[in-house]
């Protein structure tokens, strides 16, 4: 009675008001934390109101839902608290999906808002953006706003699930369905209570996450996605950070409990659901040391997260039969057949599911509503409140004698796979689409085994005899990015019943036992190859559920579709099988079989592997510098405002920084131009700057230009401290381009400058004044990652992170760069106005043909015409790009506020101007009097050796030296990843000046004067005479 009387109680209030008298009631009291970040009750509803102010106020005649573009994390959870606060529905949306697809989905439910973190904000370009930041969120301007209440019969969340097409569903969730849930007397959450958020945002586990923590007075413990799949990490985290509930789809419990069964034991509730519980997974837990206690949860997204609770015994994981248990309050059940009638005790039937948890139906879309939710009059239903509808979950259940019920199959081919339902023929229908295929059958395979997790898999006969799986593969993601990839199979023809439809169950069984017979082949062929060899094997091929005879032992993991819990799961099994304790993001940097093996056989030896390890280390301790850096609450201006147009410059002296200069200080909107240079007094910067600038023949009017002595590898950047105070406050935006470049040199040598360095210009643009930071990196910050991790396109705004193993194969100069830009990419997640412009290699200028002739190009372009012949580097580009082009791209991305917390890759806008190494090589050959021919590297490098002349000698060294194999550090560049420019070319597109670059042929022809040996010129000087 007493729970019934405190749902009577609260069944008025919505969720803003709920929220809002919880957060008076622990205002103090911690209500999100994030690594070293956290947000009070307080401060969460102060800066919620705040964010719904704005809302209110830019859009006050929009009410419709608005979309979330942002991950797991404060922020998130803060945008959510504000859009019930504004009276509108939240609309989460996966960030890791294309614009194009998120588009549709707003357009579908009326949605033209969406809020989204700094990160995101260049997305949906067509939406009315809020970008938001915890950190920095302005105070609430008019103190008389108060959150707007809707009561809880308002639509609070939608959540969008598959349908029969692969076009998602739009589900309207009401609050009084998820404040019922949250508030359930089986206490999911309770007060005081630690939660591990670990659910993506747009899966209604997440919602539930987040809610019932807030109402129930915890604290929402967020764990990054690294630390979630790896499960020792995991284990770690759950007893240092002391969480008391961990929500986990079923399917990522699995793999977690495989490797560390007793991870949970300090857990007081384990929640899962999602699919189908694995009762071996249960009862490893049980026998390890379980949490004081295992709740099972059954429900669709239209029934507000779970539909049925049951809390789990040790006997029934024992006995293999896990029930899905009974309804919560206000909620009710009923099981029927065909004809939607009420079967016997007992009997097997379809579940119906009623009471305040249905959803409102599917937005845009009253078919499916009216197929799906079903006004049935004569059920006998007893609870009062929700649409007065029930919702048919397709779902075959049977209850025993004291209503608790049992999971039996489906009335469909609706499956759910971690945790997204999904319908088999909208798969198949997908699959038929790519125009790769002639038919296609999908089926749901249910492997046996604690290690074990169910998934698709797609038999397909293909169109003709050089479709690939991968091909079909690909294809299916541009169809559908947001549905579950199952792996496919292809085959000749399809099992027909004497019905003439295929035979699903045939097809499962021939699967298994060509699995079985592949598995007692590969144990067989132990004696034949080395331990490891066999067991990464077996592993690889279980894992992905493939025979070993469509396994090669160079497919890449990512390419073969490898997903985050299988990766977790091979490692899991690598670690017990060889003893180890590798990483999860280990196979991400040994992509392959064959890259596994040599990985476990180094760990198991002590070998390089540790070594590497140990400055994988180092440069993963320096990314972290900085990390407690918080920017200035203040706006930032543009490096052209009309009012101030003050800019600090580092690396004025530098090829790329001269150039820079004389263009900005052609711009009538620059008023100044303070450059750090490195000398020791002001007359001695003056005249560096001069001498550069008449080096490479340019004309500028110095007399806007503040020449500075100074260091900025030192505190203060060697300034004195009343002119570090003055020029941190003077200037309005800072260009950082300084840095050591080095080919031979360790990374011990580039620290100072390009590590300390950087961190202290991150000091500098936050001290006195928040000033926007543009930072020049470069693409060698990834290293070679396509040969050694197999990456073949790598995004703008992707992290360095990912490639750390492609790092130990190249210079310190490259690795260097990869930790600063890494902490750059820190300083952006923590609200810092920055860009990144990564360039390719600078070649000179398009127009006059002014070039650095003592730069590598220049000399090995040199060199190669002298001695008539030039290396043969497959697979290899230099990213070549014209100096001028550099700049212009430069000065105008940095000229809009829109473009800040983004990378921009300085490379070819048009890739098909991107030539590789053997082609430009040819080019030159074409226009040059003085002709090669192609040789093998090693002899190219044994000709050079021969040549004390050669502009090239003191890079002779690093030429030979083997550092993967046989190969140098020239050469594992080969397999060179493609780098992207979809932020490059957005925010150039009202630039047409600047984005339409000339080919290279035309740039080379300007610099092959400056390339033309000494001898060459001669004859050319001769000739003309």
């Amino acid at each position: 009675m007493l729970a019934e009387s405190k749902w009577e109680d609260e069944r008025a209030k919505g969720l803003a008001e709920l929220f809002h008298r919880r957060s008076l009631l622990q205002s103090s009291s911690l209500a999100i934390e994030d690594g070293e970040d956290f947000i009070t009750y307080r401060d969460l509803h102060t800066k919620a109101l705040a964010l719904a102010w704005k809302i209110h106020t830019q859009h006050p005649a929009d009410i419709s839902p608005i979309g979330i573009i942002i991950p797991r994390s404060i922020n998130h959870i803060l945008s959510q608290v504000a859009i019930i606060y504004s009276g509108r529905a939240c609309v989460p949306l996966d960030d890791e999906l294309p614009d194009s697809y998120l588009q549709t989905v707003l357009k579908s439910i009326g949605s033209s808002i969406i809020i989204t973190d700094t990160t995101q904000q260049h997305r949906l370009p067509s939406c009315h953006h809020i970008v938001l930041d915890h950190h920095s969120l302005f105070d609430l301007p008019d103190t008389s706003f108060q959150p707007i209440e809707n009561g809880p019969q308002a639509c609070c969340h939608i959540l969008h699930t598959s349908g029969t097409t692969g076009k998602a569903k739009a589900v309207e969730a009401r609050a009084e369905g998820l404040i019922n849930i949250c508030l359930d007397p089986i206490g999911l959450v309770r007060k005081g209570q630690r939660l591990c958020h670990a659910s993506r945002p747009i899966f209604d586990l997440s919602v539930l996450d987040i809610w019932a923590t807030l109402l129930n007075g915890g604290t929402i413990v967020i764990i990054g996605q690294e630390t979630l799949l790896d499960p020792v990490s995991l284990s770690d985290f759950l007893r240092i950070k002391r969480i008391d509930v961990l929500p986990l789809t079923t399917s990522l419990l699995t793999v977690m409990a495989y490797s560390c069964p007793g991870a949970f034991s300090t857990l007081n509730t384990l929640i899962t659901g999602g699919e189908a519980i694995n009762c071996q997974t249960i009862e490893s837990i049980f026998r390890e040391g379980a949490p004081s206690r295992i709740i099972n949860g059954y429900g669709p997204t239209e029934c507000s997260v779970f539909s049925l609770l049951h809390v789990v015994s040790q006997d029934e994981a024992t006995r293999g039969e896990i029930p899905l248990g009974k309804p919560p309050w206000n909620v009710e059940t009923f099981i029927v057949d065909e004809k939607l009638n009420l079967v016997k005790p007992g009997q097997v039937g379809e579940l119906l599911v009623s009471g305040v948890g249905v959803a409102g139906g599917y937005i845009d879309d009253q078919p499916s509503t009216d197929k799906s939710f079903l006004h049935l009059p004569r059920l006998p239903r007893t609870i009062k409140g929700g649409t007065g509808k029930v919702y048919r979950t397709g779902d075959l259940v049977q209850a025993d004698p004291e209503g608790t019920h049992y999971f039996i199959g489906r009335r469909d081919n609706q499956v759910k796979i971690r945790g997204q339902r999904v319908e088999l023929e909208a798969l198949e229908a997908i699959l038929l689409r790519t125009g790769l295929v002639n038919a296609a059958v999908v089926i749901v395979i249910a492997p046996k085994g604690v290690d074990k997790g169910q998934f698709l898999l797609a038999f397909c006969i293909p169109t003709s005899s050089n479709v690939t799986s991968a091909a079909i593969s690909r294809s299916y993601i541009e169809e559908a990015p947001h549905l579950v990839l199952p792996r496919v199979e292809i085959i000749d023809k399809l099992p027909l019943r004497t019905t003439g439809k295929v035979d699903r169950k045939l097809l499962e069984e021939q699967y298994f036992q060509r699995i079985t017979l592949s598995r007692t082949k590969a144990i067989r062929s132990h004696n034949d190859t080395s331990a490891i060899t066999a067991e990464i094997e077996y592993i690889w091929t279980d894992v992905f559920g493939l025979t070993s005879d469509r396994v090669s032992r160079t497919d890449g993991f990512l390419a073969m579709g490898g997903t985050s819990l299988m990766a977790a799961m091979m490692i899991a099994r690598i670690n017990r099988t060889f003893g180890t304790s590798v990483q999860v993001r280990a196979l991400y940097e040994n992509t392959t079989i064959e890259k596994l093996e040599s990985l476990v056989a180094n760990v198991q030896g002590e070998g390089e592997y540790l070594k590497s390890q140990a400055d994988e280390e180092i440069w993963w301790q320096d990314s972290q510098l900085g990390q407690h850096l918080r920017p200035m609450v203040a706006k930032v201006t543009p490096c052209q405002h009309c009012s101030e147009g003050r800019v600090f410059l580092t690396g004025a002296t530098g090829f790329v920084g001269i150039f820079l200069l004389a263009t900005l200080l052609q711009r009538p909107n620059v008023k100044k131009v303070a450059c750090l240079v490195r000398a020791e007094n002001k007359t001695s910067a003056e005249r560096r700057l001069q001498n550069t600038l008449a080096k490479y023949s340019l004309l500028a009017d110095l007399s806007k230009a503040i020449a500075l002595p100074g260091d900025f590898s030192q505190p203060n950047l060697g300034l004195t401290a009343y002119q570090y105070d003055y020029y941190a406050e003077w200037a309005s935006v800072v260009f950082h381009l300084g840095a050591k470049v080095s080919y031979v040199a360790p990374y011990s040598s580039h620290r100072e400058e390009n590590v300390v360095g950087t961190l202290r210009m991150l000091e500098f643009v936050n001290h006195k004044r928040l000033k926007a930071l543009h930072y020049t990196s470069t693409i060698a910050a990834y290293g070679p990652t396509g040969y050694i991790t197999g990456t073949k396109v790598v995004p703008e705004d992707e992290r360095p992170a990912p490639h750390l193993a492609a790092l130990s194969y190249d210079t310190g100069y490259s690795q260097s760069k990869y930790v600063a830009e890494a902490i750059m990419w820190n300083a952006i997640d923590n609200g810092f106005p920055i860009a990144i412009y990564r360039s390719g290699f600078v070649l000179g200028h398009s127009k006059t043909g002014v070039c650095n002739r003592n730069d590598f190009v220049s000399r090995l372009y040199t060199s190669c015409m002298e001695m008539g012949v030039y290396p043969f580097l497959p697979d290899q580009r230099k990213e070549f790009v014209a100096v001028d082009f550099v700049v212009n791209a430069m000065v105008h991305i940095a000229s809009s506020h829109s473009n800040l917390g983004h990378a921009y890759n300085l490379v070819q806008p048009d890739i098909t101007n991107a030539l590789d190494v053997n082609t430009c090589f040819e080019v030159l050959n074409r226009i040059s009097p003085q002709k090669m021919r192609g040789i093998p590297y090693k002899d190219w490098v044994n000709s050079l050796s021969t040549r004390s002349d050669s502009r090239l000698q003191p890079l002779i060294p690093c030429f030979k030296e083997p550092v993967l194999g046989d190969k140098t550090r020239w050469e594992v560049y080969e397999k060179m990843t493609e780098y992207g420019r979809e932020n490059l070319r957005y925010a150039l597109r009202d630039a047409p000046e600047i984005i339409k670059c000339d080919t290279l042929e035309v740039l080379f022809l300007k610099l092959l004067p400056s390339w033309l040996p000494s001898s060459a010129q001669a004859s050319s000087s001769d000739k003309k005479c």
